[in-house]
């Protein structure tokens, strides 16, 4: 038959949520009454909170103030810089302002900034008292009346204070807009000091820029008397000084000199080129030296064009001579006469070249003498500019003085009429763009929302304290822990009972025959047949069961294993807490009844004293009678040579003994059994006080036959539980299905 076993978990880590959720459900009582108790209280508290109105007003600030004309530019400030919307912000702000509406709105009378308002100190309040006590009135002083508080300097400023907390002036960002916030108990007090501060704001920067231009106009009337002088004084001075030099106008004057200079200094030019011109060819002309032929090297005599006339009618009568020498003789008439031309021709020529050499020598002297000429008068004419300048330097400069005495004059002058004409013009930088209504609803406390705030504040805290708590508790909560915090073989665990009759009684030994309470009975059947496992190579046939602490379930563990074991084989449950013993007890027996220290003391038989259980098949050996030295008693040899003849008639025995932290019998009976079943109860022992346990154990060389986990929450047994029902439907299923086959 193949088995259909559940699905491994994962080996992969995980967040396991469901741990948190088991820690918030297992303290969920405790974090209510903490989160009722937490809000009750925080709702007390928001209740009795005064409720405060807001009121708020909205102001636009302008960058440039409305106007026509003004004076602005004397003493207004840069309006195009950031610093200048945070001068107008701490302006609103500023104590000057604050005093204004206060004094305005009479907030000093008010009990809610003036605290001493209306409430007279202590002595003022018994004497109050006493005075009306007519024979004491005389004997007493009279009480300080309240007016004389509230002028008082430093209550003036505790008003102060008072009043600007309950002020704020938040700028809306990036724009050029203000609100102005005010808190109070009074919506309509809120009202008016935010419409009010508001107002004081605008007038007092009207204030300001008519101060500015009354101070401004001041300045300008006793300087425009000062500016006049100066421009009398001026025009007084060029007046004198054109009438001193013979002066009107320099202006033409100098034009014509400027004129002069220039035609000279170009007729100077032309005269040195014109004399050094002569120069050269005079010099050209003696180096050439004497007579007519020498003087024709020259170029501008042989290019005159008399010689050029005078050299062809030579060249035409030679050529004449020489044609005529050909034909005639040199007697011959009409050579006598062609050579008498050709002489007179020669003769002409040399008198025209001497005459043009004379021309130059001549016009080389006139050429000197017309350059020292031009540049006398040249240098006559420099003088006279100088002059000229000199004065029309000293000209200027009073002119000059005139003018800028006068501009500066029309300047003052012009800004006196602008002050004079906007002096009643009020040009405001500020106005309201939503003036502050009348609230209807407290700004604070905002009580459903604080209310809900406690609320998520108070749940937040519990769970925080709940995983606190659950951090410091550090006990056994689930079976897992048994191995992973104490390191011990973990035989099974036992669920919380929730039997309806065992609800409001104790648990007797019907339990785990009941038909309602399965689970306990499965529970058991898994620890039986875990503890069989463990001995299957033992011969042992004693089982000692215990626990750290008293009313950790190890009576339970014990009786229900023993009848466990009964329904398999003969099994004896001896009860072995002779100091507080439970076994008669949950089997009905009585007080009285013969058992375990009857044996023992008194040599009854312990046939008699064994008690047998029909139901469960079980034999119980109760306690009996509580003896005074139990555990010199349990440590005796007759109680050891008991229970070896005990082996000898049973195939298990199973004894219930006392704590071992309580005390140390259940060490002594270890001892004897060869080992100890321990119990712990779920989320209630800690581990130290197990490890304690475990200690003493080891120390006194007492296997550990295992760990049973005992009241385990249902989160983790009905879980259990589950696993095994659904395990144990798919085998039935694979049976029936193996069968049908």
């Amino acid at each position: 038959m193949k088995l259909i076993e559940p699905n491994p978990a994962s080996g992969q880590a995980r967040l396991d949520l469901r741990r948190y959720f088991n820690v918030i459900g297992r303290y969920w009582i405790p974090i209510g009454l903490f989160v009722t108790v937490f809000t009750l209280v925080a709702t007390l508290l928001i209740l009795s909170i005064t409720p405060k109105y807001r009121a708020t007003a909205t102001l636009l600030i302008e960058s440039q103030a409305s106007k026509t004309i003004s004076i602005e530019e004397v003493y207004a400030l840069d309006t195009t810089k950031k610093e200048y919307y945070q001068t107008q912000f701490e302006i609103l702000k500023s104590d000057s302002l604050s005093e204004k509406v206060i004094d305005e709105l009479g907030i000093a009378q008010i009990y809610e900034f003036n605290s001493q308002v209306g409430k007279p100190s202590g002595r003022d309040k018994l004497l109050t008292l006493l005075h009306n006590i007519d024979f004491l009135q005389t004997f007493l002083p009279k009480p300080t009346p309240l007016t004389a508080i509230v002028d008082s300097d430093t209550v003036n400023q505790e008003v102060l204070k008072a009043f600007k907390s309950h002020l704020t002036i938040e700028p809306i960002r990036n724009t050029q807009m203000v609100r102005v916030h005010f808190d109070s108990v009074n919506p309509e007090l809120a009202t008016r000091v935010a419409n009010a501060l508001g107002q004081a704001y605008i007038e007092s920067n009207l204030e300001a820029r008519l101060v500015a231009t009354q101070t401004a106009a001041g300045w300008i009337t006793d300087r425009l008397g000062e500016l006049k002088d100066n421009l009398d004084i001026s025009e007084a001075a060029l007046t004198q000084f054109l009438k001193d030099e013979g002066l009107i106008e320099l202006n033409n004057i100098n034009e014509l000199a400027g004129t002069e200079l220039t035609s000279l200094t170009i007729r100077v030019a032309e005269a040195k080129e014109r004399r050094v011109a002569a120069e050269s060819l005079y010099s050209l002309m003696q180096g050439s030296g004497a007579g007519a032929a020498a003087l024709l090297s020259v170029p501008e005599i042989s290019n005159h064009p008399q010689v050029r006339d005078v050299k062809n009618a030579e060249i035409d009568a030679e050529r004449n001579v020489s044609e005529l020498s050909k034909r005639y003789g040199n007697k011959h008439d009409k050579m006598i006469q062609a050579r008498a031309r050709l002489s007179a021709v020669r003769s002409r020529a040399n008198s025209v070249i001497n005459e043009l050499a004379r021309g130059i020598e001549k016009e080389l002297t006139n050429a000197r003498k017309q350059e020292a000429s031009l540049i006398a008068a040249l240098d006559s004419k420099k003088q006279d500019y100088q002059n000229i300048s000199s004065k029309r330097s000293q000209y200027e400069s009073l002119k000059l003085d005139v003018d800028s005495s006068r501009q500066l004059y029309d300047l003052f002058l012009n800004r006196q009429k602008e002050t004079t004409a906007t002096s009643d013009f009020e040009s405001v930088i500020a106005r309201f763009i939503d003036k502050a209504k009348t609230s209807q609803d407290p700004f604070r406390p905002q009580t459903s929302k604080l209310i809900a705030i406690s609320i998520a504040l108070a749940l937040l805290l519990g769970i925080v304290g709940a995983f606190l708590a659950d951090a410091y508790r550090n006990t056994i909560e689930k079976p897992d822990d048994v191995e992973e915090k104490l390191g011990l073989q973990h035989l099974g665990f036992i669920p919380q009972v929730k039997v309806k009759r065992f609800k409001n009684a104790p648990l007797d030994h019907t339990l785990y025959l009941d038909p309602d309470a399965t689970q306990f009975s499965e529970s058991i059947r898994t620890i039986r047949t875990s503890v069989l496992l463990t001995l299957t190579n033992s011969k042992r046939k004693v089982l000692c069961v215990t626990s750290s602490l008293p009313s950790e379930g190890k009576t339970t563990v014990a009786l229900n294993l023993a009848q466990s074991l009964a329904k398999m084989e003969r099994t004896l449950l001896i009860d072995c807490d002779l100091r507080m013993p439970a076994i008669g007890q949950r089997y009905g027996l009585p007080r009285n009844q013969t058992g375990l220290t009857n044996a023992l003391v008194m040599g009854t038989p312990v046939s008699e004293c064994i008690y047998h259980d029909d139901e469960s098949s079980l034999d119980i050996l109760p306690a009996g009678l509580l003896p005074p030295n139990p555990q010199e008693l349990l440590g005796s040899q007759k109680f050891a040579s008991l229970l070896t003849e005990l082996k000898q008639s049973y195939d298990r025995i199973i004894l219930d003994t006392p704590p071992v932290h309580v005390v140390s019998d259940s060490l002594i009976l270890g001892r004897l059994a060869g080992g100890m079943i321990l119990v712990v109860k779920a989320e209630s022992t800690t581990e130290k006080q197990i490890n304690d346990s475990v200690g003493q154990m080891l120390r006194h060389d007492i296997a550990i036959d295992g760990v049973v986990l005992n009241q385990v929450s249902g989160k983790f047994s009905d879980a259990k539980y589950k696993l095994h029902y659904e395990y144990y439907n798919a085998n039935k299923q694979g049976d029936k299905a193996l069968e049908a086959s």
